[in-house]
């Protein structure tokens, strides 16, 4: 479903990204583990082609992007709906409307339509009771869930998510996770970056860990929450823990 090949990725004179593989199977869970600045989250813009390669080849449900050919980078962008660590929820426009606009503007479905998907999806995501409220009116893991849903409406191949809940009161976290658990569970193929370790251990097929731009262990979570092998991997997770 997803390949990178030898991925480099440079700003400037700085390397982030030093020479990644990595592959996610059809309704695989991934998760994207390390330090912050370690790459995580510009390998994951790359699936998205939100940020290029500087070297390497990305895959998406067999198709590719080029650097120099915009088309071909939506292409891609298609395949996967992606939900960041801030929600960008339409702030004038309700809970429904944010969920609508890509049905109504992308996919060119009727108003009427549009509108039952909708409530569809927030029903999904267990927010059909504040459809009709604007963004500031909704808790932070209300406005990531309808971010969530909005993502969902595009019909995606793929869900890639940034720290979804960085933002978030610990109160409101779990809202959030279930959503993404319940995803998991219907086979929806994701990665995901994420420092709740608990969470990567129950929902993920892999974890990689991201160290210094390359992956520096990769297994199941088992292997790699409870008998990291590299001094990296153990320092990080040992930090971690102190932070829970």
């Amino acid at each position: 479903m997803i390949e990178l090949n030898n991925i480099h990725k440079a700003f400037g004179t700085k390397s982030v990204i030093k020479g990644i593989d990595l592959s996610v199977e059809q309704g695989e869970v991934v998760t994207l583990i390390g330090r912050s600045g370690s790459g995580k989250t510009t390998l994951l813009r790359m699936i998205n082609a939100l940020e290029l390669p500087s070297e390497g080849t990305v895959y998406v449900d067999g198709i590719t992007y080029k650097n120099d050919d915009k088309k071909s980078q939506i292409a891609v962008r298609q395949k996967s709906g992606m939900v960041f660590q801030s929600y960008n929820l339409f702030p004038h426009k309700t809970a429904i409307e944010n969920v609508m606009e890509g049905l109504v503007t992308v996919k060119k479905l009727k108003k009427a339509e549009a509108e039952q998907q909708a409530l569809a999806l927030l029903e999904k995501v267990g927010l059909t009771e504040v459809k009709d409220q604007r963004p500031l009116a909704l808790s932070g893991g209300q406005q990531q869930r309808v971010a969530i849903a909005r993502a969902l409406a595009m019909k995606p191949k793929v869900m890639l998510f940034d720290e979804p809940t960085s933002a978030l009161d610990p109160e409101l976290v779990n809202d959030v996770l279930k959503v993404i658990k319940d995803l998991a569970q219907e086979g929806m193929t994701m990665v995901i970056v994420t420092h709740e370790m608990r969470f990567a251990k129950e929902v993920s097929n892999k974890i990689a860990f991201i160290h210094d731009g390359v992956i520096g262990e990769q297994g199941a979570p088992d292997q790699i929450i409870n008998h990291p092998q590299t001094t990296q991997l153990q320092r990080f997770l040992n930090v971690i823990r102190d932070v829970e």
